[in-house]
């Protein structure tokens, strides 16, 4: 609190250097309290502060020559101890820290106003603290524990008044917020400006039905862009509830407008306010988001907000943005355990500054639940995962590559690749942008096949075999529609569905042939296996099967015509009995089915001694 105290004098002190009439009268007890502080920093000849007015202007009466004494001393002593803090020493933080530390009380501030409901009265005192606030860490000399230990303290006292109202807090708290990931936009007059809301759900519970509608205004100074069409609410089905603010952030969901800004927007950073209704267990909840925007008019002199300290700082011009426009892999497609070329096209924004010492580092999505076991799903062939670029000129696209491998047991999805920027100007350094861009992968289909049961071997024309052999899926991607039929002259078969098939499952294939030609071949029945992929591309695999089919033959027992002049004795001994003949046939067709049972075991058994060494393959 002395601290604070001591910050508030001192802009007083300088206020009244600058040339303004102070008229400030303030005892120990009111110094205590940071909204009488702040009121106290706020005064001049135009002042509300009446009370204030009114005490001084009666001391002055009582005693015009000690006030001329006072004022007199004061501002020599604020001269002194101006000169002494504008004096170089290295225990002051440098004008960088004072920024960087009223960013974050920037932040703060803001994300106060966004998760409670304030009243005006809250608003209007928290404005005088904040605004003195900033006023005092960008003027006075201090050093990097008391500059942090007075941000803090400031915080304390916003926090405070926003937190008055309890049943205001329970009641406004939000789960559905933006994503800090994405910058603020620059955009100039008269151009078009792409505006993004990054939605995250800090919620435990899934939100559905989300509907984002831009609250738009006839008012200049709150509604930069041009109303000359009817803006369409942006909807999103589903942002699933995460369990932590990185889960979150991977399962954002991002919606986006296309806005012209107005040709007499004035300079300033604008919030730009959103309408959101969604569903949370069935429940309808409204709330607001609000995002901002920086633009820049066609006269800076007309600034939305005008700062005080505008006459006495150079124009910055704004930080230029890095952003990645689009990312090709070579090969196209990339398969889990294959090597494959990134290419990265970034580009440099800004219309006016160039960035030097480009350093991109690419991070891969971590996979395993192990802590001792865990991975990053690509990286790099050789060397590291960074690449460095010297210089990338205003509105220049800059394309990196790097040579990856993906892991051999990544699933078969999109794996998220984080490009993180560091990147200096002419007037800073170490600046930095973080891009994602979403890489699938594939993960090659494989299927085995088990030895084939058929039952009988042999038929004949008109006769039926069962088949039955396994499908075994041994890759890590699902097999979409399989189907079994046989390609043969000799056989009658129609297809086998037997649907989908999971990693690691089994289907099982039971036919029924029917012999419909005699084989003039080896015996040998093709099984054709096709199945589709997630896209639907169908991809086929042959297994052949041992199946002989004959023809059934059978003897009439006709015989052939006498000749015409027959002699009796000769006839009767060169004809053969009929029994004779029957038995002949019979004995043929017995050689016939022996060969071919005979052939059939010898093909079985050497299939089934290929089958053997293929799956000793696989095991090894």
């Amino acid at each position: 609190m002395k601290k604070f105290k001591n910050g508030l004098a001192f802009v007083l002190m300088a206020v009244m250097l600058c040339g303004n009439t102070l008229l400030v009268s303030a005892t120990e007890e009111e110094l205590e309290t940071p909204g009488a502080a702040s009121s106290r920093v706020q005064s001049d000849s135009n002042s509300d502060s009446s009370e204030n007015i009114s005490s001084q202007s009666s001391k002055e009466e009582n005693s015009k020559e000690e006030s001329s004494k006072e004022e007199s001393s004061k501002e020599e002593s604020s001269k002194e101890e101006s000169s002494t803090q504008n004096s170089p020493s290295d225990q002051y933080v440098s004008d960088e820290w004072k920024d960087h530390i009223r960013g974050q009380l920037n932040r703060h501030y803001s994300d106060l106003k966004l998760r409670y409901k304030l009243t005006e009265d809250q608003i209007r005192r928290m404005d005088r603290i904040y605004n003195s606030a900033m006023t005092y860490m960008k003027n006075a000399g201090l050093t990097m524990s008391e500059l942090t230990s007075y941000e803090s303290e400031v915080e304390g006292y916003l926090d405070e008044i926003a937190r008055e109202e309890e049943e205001s807090f329970s009641n406004t708290q939000k789960f559905l917020m933006l994503s800090n990931e994405v910058p603020i936009l620059s955009a100039n007059y008269g151009e078009q400006a792409f505006v993004v809301l990054s939605l995250v759900n800090l919620g435990k519970a899934d939100v559905t039905d989300v509907v984002v509608t831009p609250t738009v205004s006839n008012d200049k100074t709150k509604w930069p862009f041009d109303i000359n069409q009817a803006y369409d609410a942006q909807v999103i089905q589903t942002i699933q509830a995460a369990s932590d603010t990185v889960d979150a952030y991977n399962k954002r969901m991002d919606i986006g407008w296309m806005f012209q800004v107005r040709s007499d927007v004035l300079t300033g950073c604008y919030p730009l306010p959103f309408h959101v209704t969604y569903y949370e267990n069935g429940t309808l909840v409204e709330t607001d988001i609000t995002t901002y925007i920086n633009i820049k008019g066609a006269n800076p002199e007309k600034q939305l907000i005008k700062d005080p300290d505008d006459d006495d700082k150079d124009k910055k011009t704004a930080n230029p943005r890095i952003i990645v426009t689009g990312y090709s892999t070579d090969p196209e497609e990339v398969f889990a355990g294959s090597t494959f070329n990134l290419t990265v096209s970034v580009k440099n924004t800004s219309r006016e500054t160039a960035v030097e010492n480009v350093l991109f580092n690419l991070e891969a999505t971590v996979e395993g639940k192990d802590a001792d076991a865990t991975y990053a799903a690509f990286l790099p062939t050789s060397g590291s995962s960074s690449v460095y670029k010297d210089r990338i000129a205003p509105g220049e696209t800059y394309d990196m590559s790097i040579e990856m491998e993906a892991k051999s047991d990544l699933s078969q999805k999109p794996y998220v690749l984080t490009v993180n920027m560091k990147y200096d100007t002419d007037d800073q350094v170490n600046l930095s942008d973080v891009a994602h861009v979403s890489v699938p992968i594939k993960q090659e289909a494989k299927l085995d096949t088990g030895t084939a049961e058929i039952m009988p071997e042999s038929i004949a024309v008109g006769e039926q075999s069962n088949v039955m052999f396994s499908i075994f899926n041994t890759g890590k991607t699902t097999l979409f529609n399989v189907k079994v039929n046989y390609e043969s002259d000799t056989v009658d078969s129609g297809v086998t569905y037997l649907g989908n098939i999971a990693p690691g499952n089994t289907g099982n294939v039971d036919s029924m042939l029917t012999g419909i030609a005699p084989d003039m071949g080896e015996g040998i029945v093709k099984a054709v296996i096709t199945y589709e992929d997630e896209a639907g591309n169908e991809t086929r695999y042959e297994k052949d099967l041992n199946l002989l089919v004959y023809e059934m033959s059978f003897d009439d027992g006709m015989m052939d015509p006498m000749p015409e002049e027959p002699m009796e004795d000769e006839t009767a001994q060169n004809r053969i009995p009929l029994m004779a003949i029957i038995g002949i046939v019979a004995a043929v067709v017995v050689v016939i089915v022996i060969i071919v049972v005979i052939i059939s075991k010898k093909r079985k058994a050497k299939k089934q001694q290929e089958d053997m060494d293929l799956l000793d393959e696989d095991d090894e």
